[in-house]
Parts: C-alpha cells; structure tokens; sequence
C-alpha cells in the first residue's frame, strides 16, 4: 500500500485475484476511486511519489517479461513506457493461463492456473500434463513470464501450476495450512487434484507428469513415494529428500523460520516424525522414472538430498537420469545452463510419452 501524489491525495494498493493483481487508486478517506484503464493483466510491482501524479507499474505476466506503464493517479489511464524485448518471440504465441478451482478430498478447496496448448501446438489430441509445484512454500503460482512453462506448452503439453494448501495468496490461515505435521496433507492435495483432472477430462490424466524445483522438488518426490500409482514420470529439482538432515544443515539465517514451519529438528517429536515421513524412507516405493538434476555451489539445499535419491531409484532399478551442474547454485542462472537444461527436460517428458 502506497500513498502518492501531491499533498498524499492518492492511496494506492493490489489485490489478489487467484495469482492476477488488481490495482487500486482511492483518496485517502476511501470517499473517491479512480477507475483504470488500458493496463495488462498480470503481477504487478508498484512504485509513486509524494511529487507527482502519476504512479509506474512494472507489469510481469504470461506474455511480458517485464514492462513499465505509467498510470495517471487523477485519470488511470495507463500508457507503455517500456516494454521488454521478446527475442523474436511472438507474443500471439503465448498461451495465457486460466485460474482452475476444484475441492481436495477433505473438502479443502484448491487451486492452480492451467496452461493449455494452442491449435499450432496441439496434436488434436488430450494433451499430456504436467503438474508443475511452487517452492516456497510459502509461495504462490502466478500469471508472470515463464519460458519453461511456455516452452513445454509449445511441445503440445499442457500445464498446471498448482496452489496445494499452504500456498500465500489465500489469506494468512490458508499459508499455514501445511505447517508442521499438516505438510503431509498438501502431499495428499497433489493427488486429489489428479484426480479432478481425471474426472474434467480436459488433459490427459493417465499421462501425468509431476514437477517442482526446491520445496517443489520435495513435493515431487514425496507425492510420487506416498502415492506411486498416481503420477506416471517426475522431473525434481534441488529438492529435499531427508528433512531431518536437511534441516539440520540448514543455514542460520532459515532455522527461525524453519521451526515455525517445520518445528524444531533438535527435539524429539519433529526428528522422529521427519525420520519417518521424508521422502527417502518410502523411496523403494517409487516405480516411475525421475528425472532429477541440482546445482553444485546450492547454498540452501545440499547436493546430497538429490544424489541419495538417485542412488537409491537406480538401485531398485528405476530409471533416474542426473544432470548434475557444477556453475550453478539454488536453480539455473546462466542463461547457456537454461537453455540446455529445459531442452533436456523436454525431451525426457516427451520420451516417457512416446512421442
């Protein structure tokens, strides 16, 4: 929340609509809004002064890397004043996502932006999927730019970022919801959205894939230990496979906000629990190839979380590709690393589909 404007004349704030902003301009008293016009969907970046009447919003979404509109506060109609180059990328290419709603089995409801692809890209057939998991946790799948997702969409794969429980944008209590031992049940959230999907028929449930990079990446390799039946190939990325080691290597800077989300490892109650319920003690229970890859210099995520996984999927004989990437730390920086990894990984998708 902003105020701007000569004399503090204008309060200025989003909201949050399942990921896509809103934007606001009132007087202070509440008394006068001022309706806006001509700006993009999207998520948006605010920033005004107390010296002028006009307020720049940076505007990321599904077809802008980043673009700055300048929004009269007196008038709100708002112009272009940079827009982001697209690399000879035609926006008109770009598939914007729509927000999916559907209830988890305990009656919880869920929610998740769908990607679907385009006649260019569509075989004319029920497009495969893949779910693709936020880390975070404490974050929330949003309509910004993202050339992976558009990337795979190109393939003729449809997508689905999805919101589990947990997730921020749905109030303070729904951020809470996978707190402590309740994490098990946005494990179960995965699933049950499969399920939705199996049900609505617009993608491809039976080809299934499950993606996430970070706390995403433990997801995916939670959900395909504790339910193996449901998803039929995973890509995880940098992800926890023990927490209780995990955890215990974790930089200071985390450990406060790691005992309120996760509880404290260094008592009983949360080691035993962790010691039971990370993915690598039901690991012997995955039966599907996994794709997994982490960066060497990972700061947050010891390299060892992936290795154990692959270790133990290649010793019972599941196929379990490792790029492993040496000039890289939490997620992919360089632009050359980017490139080959998203190729790689659609490639391994589009070989477990056959296609």
């Amino acid at each position: 929340m902003n105020i701007c404007g000569h004399k503090d004349r204008f309060l200025t704030f989003t909201t949050n609509h399942d990921g896509f902003d809103r934007l606001h301009v009132k007087s202070p008293n509440g008394k006068k809004q001022v309706g806006i016009k001509g700006l993009p969907d999207g998520s948006y970046g605010l920033s005004c002064s107390r010296s002028a009447n006009d307020l720049i919003n940076r505007v990321s979404s599904w077809e802008r890397p980043g673009d700055l509109y300048r929004v009269s506060l007196q008038t709100g109609k708002a112009e272009a004043v940079f827009e982001s180059t697209m690399a000879g990328l035609s926006r008109d290419r770009l598939v914007r996502p729509e927000s999916v709603r559907m209830p988890a089995s305990d009656g919880m409801e869920l929610q998740g932006l769908l990607y679907m692809p385009d006649e260019a890209s569509s075989s004319g057939k029920t497009p495969p999927v893949v779910f693709m998991v936020h880390g975070g946790p404490t974050a929330q799948a949003r309509p910004t730019y993202n050339g992976s997702v558009q990337y795979l969409v190109d393939q003729g794969i449809a997508v689905f970022q999805t919101n589990v429980r947990g997730s921020t944008g749905f109030g303070r209590t729904y951020a809470t919801l996978d707190d402590r031992k309740m994490q098990l049940d946005s494990v179960r959230d995965l699933v049950d959205m499969l399920a939705y999907f199996e049900e609505n028929g617009r993608v491809d449930a039976d080809y299934a894939a499950l993606m996430g990079g970070s706390y995403g990446g433990y997801m995916v390799n939670a959900v395909l230990a504790t339910y193996p039946e449901a998803f039929i190939v995973g890509v995880s990325l940098f992800g926890v496979a023990d927490w209780v080691t995990a955890l215990e290597v974790a930089s200071s800077a985390l450990k406060a906000s790691d005992q309120i989300e996760y509880g404290d490892i260094e008592q009983a109650e949360w080691k035993a629990f962790y010691t039971e319920n990370s993915p690598i003690r039901q690991a012997d229970n995955i039966r599907v190839p996994v794709l997994f890859s982490h960066g060497v210099m990972d700061p947050h995520i010891d390299i060892a979380e992936t290795e154990v996984m692959v270790k133990t999927l290649r010793k019972n004989g599941i196929e379990a590709p490792f790029i492993r990437i040496p000039d890289e730390g939490h997620g992919w920086r360089k632009l050359s690393n980017q490139l080959f990894y998203n190729r790689r990984q659609a490639e391994f998708l589009l070989e477990q589909w056959g296609e």
